[in-house]
């Protein structure tokens, strides 16, 4: 292992020593305004670099969401700094996902009738390390055009597959978002398997497969729910590729005759996930919890730099969605108590 690989995983430890506490999520809890989080993120803790730059107290939840996005993508993009030239393509998957984003962001502008009306944030430190000019999306008033705008890119082909026959058929954005997040688990697949041998391979692809597998068990619990969907429609919404949960046991979650069943079921699978029989069961904060508790102990005790990366990518954006969680909470007026519930740490 050279210096600057040595360095990645050095630099991301150093990184998670200043998440934040448990003591300091209660002192945020506390807060009763988005101001206030602001305020305490900027004076007690390791965001005031980020939110150096905001003026006053008067703070819309919606930029500061932003800024917290914005400051976990240069966290990241600064580790890549002391990546071998070789490996960049594995440290570059976090903007590969963001483009992802940003694309179906705009399908869904295009989707809507009143698009012309409707500004597209575009994510400005973004620029730089994506595979096109993402300004070049705000020209685009046609998934027509927008295909040929990105016909040199990985995404192209999915794209083109859900081509509108006429001029008034939308485009179906779930089976579109299915088909990118299946190339994109592809490559990063792929990905791993050609960059790296041994442990490493393995403990990379036990990340990704985990989040995949609890993905898909996540989208059997809400179409299920809320949906009550044919099973057969669940099975062509799930990634089974690289699914290590027997076919069996996935056929039995996917044919449950209900949630009560599913739930039951899912209590004897791999994840154990025993939830009790309230009305509001937080499928998708269970599901998060064990991908952050797995990333956590390789952020701890693994010297491996790229699996270091990837622990520390999982953990820090959990972070960023309990921030995220405590700001919406604080816009709905929900109890500290209830708020406190949805968080991970």
């Amino acid at each position: 292992m050279n210096f600057s690989t040595n360095a990645v995983a050095s630099k991301a430890k150093a990184m998670y020593a200043h998440h934040i506490t448990d003591a300091q999520y209660e002192e945020l809890l506390k807060r009763r305004s988005v101001n206030d989080v602001m305020t305490y993120l900027k004076s007690e803790t390791a965001y005031a670099e980020a939110l150096e730059d905001v003026k006053g107290t008067n703070i819309h939840r919606g930029e500061l969401e932003a800024l917290l996005d914005e400051e976990a993508f240069m966290k990241s993009s600064k580790l890549i700094h002391y990546v071998p030239k070789k490996d960049i393509k594995f440290y570059s998957l976090g903007v590969t996902r963001l483009e992802i984003r940003l694309i179906l962001t705009k399908v869904s502008l295009l989707n809507s009738d009143n698009h012309e009306n409707y500004d597209m944030d575009l994510p400005a430190y973004l620029a730089k390390y994506a595979s096109f000019n993402i300004y070049g999306l705000l020209s685009i008033d046609s998934y027509p055009m927008l295909c040929d705008y990105l016909k040199k890119t990985m995404y192209y082909n999915d794209l083109v597959e859900h081509m509108p026959t006429d001029d008034d058929e939308k485009v179906d954005l779930n089976l579109l978002e299915y088909d990118l997040k299946r190339t994109y688990y592809h490559y990063e697949v792929e990905t791993v398997k050609s960059l790296f041998k041994g442990q490493k391979q393995k403990d990379l692809l036990t990340m990704i497969y985990t989040s995949i597998e609890l993905e898909n068990i996540t989208k059997i619990y809400r179409l299920k729910r809320y949906f009550k969907v044919s099973p057969e429609v669940i099975k062509q919404s799930l990634i089974m590729e690289y699914s290590r949960i027997p076919r069996k046991m996935m056929d039995e979650l996917i044919e449950a005759k209900d949630v009560k069943e599913f739930l039951k079921l899912l209590a004897a699978s791999p994840y154990h996930l025993y939830i009790d029989d309230q009305e509001f069961v937080y499928i998708e904060y269970h599901a998060t919890k064990i991908s952050y508790h797995l990333a956590k102990r390789y952020m701890r005790f693994s010297t491996d730099p790229a699996c270091v990366y990837m622990a520390f990518l999982i953990v820090h954006e959990c972070e960023i969605t309990n921030l995220k969680h405590i700001i919406e909470g604080l816009r709905y007026g929900e109890d500290s108590e209830r708020i406190k519930a949805m968080l991970i740490y």
